[in-house]
């Protein structure tokens, strides 16, 4: 059974086709990839099934049941949910506020600060971070602002997440972390689809992965069966080599070697050499 299933989606912009006839299904406990070049139909595709744009063709079924998805507000109904790369956050709010700002309404008159900063702190917590819940989110770094991101879409229940390019503003601590909460996700029966441009991540974190070029379906895969150089033939339909084809090139006698060279904060312990052929295909 799957979890979610696009069927034959379309989608155009001003007459450009920016998807044609695509079709992705994911489990229930998958992680599932989606990668493409950029301007492939990757986020196209994800805000159609997030709610954010209207499909022109195509049907979604959620749990083998055909659903209509007009907006976001149908979207979390069927618990989806997504992080985008562009954040949703209000700046002059707190953690705890961006985190909860969706149920604040449903609080009645009297706010339980106290709970909904609690709340917030174990969230938090629960994918690896100590954030203070009282800090402004405009004062945070991106990458807090984007686990921040992260902890909203989790404190709703979603049977469904989309991640969109995650990992592009935190560090390796902080992508840890994520990988960790996204495996524990997946061990619930979440259905997760992660869109990334670095094949590192797919092969160490996803179970399968399609491939979208120029707005249609170029190849769907398992993880375990593949490598980077189908899935980059896939995304390009070339190899790499027909983009960098391996040259030699002679050199001449070394004329310049720089050792160890520094400049206050600029610059910080640089060498190289150059030799003499380099030089005249550098002029």
């Amino acid at each position: 059974m799957y979890r979610v299933e696009l069927v034959n989606i379309s989608k155009s912009f001003g007459g450009i086709n920016a998807l044609k006839d695509v079709s992705l299904r994911v489990k229930p406990g998958e992680i599932h990839a989606l990668v493409g070049e950029n301007g492939a139909g990757k986020s196209t595709l994800m805000k159609i099934l997030s709610g954010a744009y209207s499909k022109d063709g195509g049907k979604i079924f959620i749990d083998q049941q055909e659903v209509q998805i007009r907006n976001t507000h149908d979207s979390k109904k069927f618990g989806i949910g997504i992080i985008y790369q562009e954040f949703s956050l209000v700046p002059e709010l707190s953690v705890a506020e961006n985190i909860f700002l969706h149920q604040l309404s449903s609080a009645g008159s009297w706010m339980r600060w106290g709970e909904i900063r609690k709340k917030t702190s174990e969230l938090l917590q629960s994918i690896g971070f100590d954030i203070n819940p009282n800090t402004k989110v405009g004062n945070l770094s991106i990458a807090h602002q984007q686990i921040v991101e992260i902890a909203k879409a989790l404190s709703q229940k979603i049977s469904i997440l989309i991640l969109d390019e995650p990992s592009a503003v935190l560090g390796p601590y902080e992508i840890q972390n994520l990988f960790d909460t996204l495996k524990q996700l997946k061990n619930e029966g979440v259905a997760i689809i992660y869109i990334s441009h670095h094949l590192d991540e797919i092969f160490q974190i996803a179970d399968s992965v399609s491939i979208l070029k120029d707005g249609s379906l170029s190849g769907n895969l398992t993880v375990a069966d593949t490598d980077r150089e189908t899935i980059i033939k896939l995304m390009l339909g070339r190899t790499l080599d027909t983009l960098y084809p391996y040259r030699k090139v002679p050199t001449g006698e070394e004329i310049l070697k720089v050792k160890s060279l520094s400049l206050g904060e600029k610059v910080r312990d640089v060498s190289f050499s150059l030799k003499a052929e380099g030089l005249r295909r550098l002029l």
